[in-house]
């Protein structure tokens, strides 16, 4: 028999990441988007049980993959200013 290589199976992979996080971005709730999530999930448990990769590698996967269809994770936001430098109405009153 023959066996994908892994750069395929990481292919692979990918599309399943994908369309879970698609559906994610669409607002998909329920089974759908739980088979999808749970799909990705058992390929990723299926490949590091084979020693086909390493966790650290599938989450590099994850990262890129989900920042392509989302967008980064985080986003730089300006600097809070402390309370005692805001305006009396912009506080709690105690």
């Amino acid at each position: 028999m023959i066996q994908p290589s892994k750069n395929v199976m990481i292919q692979t992979l990918r599309g399943l990441l994908g369309e879970a996080f698609d559906l994610h971005q669409k607002g998909a709730i329920g089974t759908r988007l739980g088979r999808s999530y749970g799909m990705a999930d058992g390929y990723m448990r299926a490949l590091i049980d084979l020693g086909l990769a390493t966790q650290k590698e599938l989450g590099v996967v994850v990262v890129e993959e989900r920042t392509r269809r989302l967008g980064p994770a985080t986003q730089t936001l300006s600097p809070e200013k402390p309370a005692s430098e805001l305006p009396a109405s912009d506080t709690l009153a105690a």
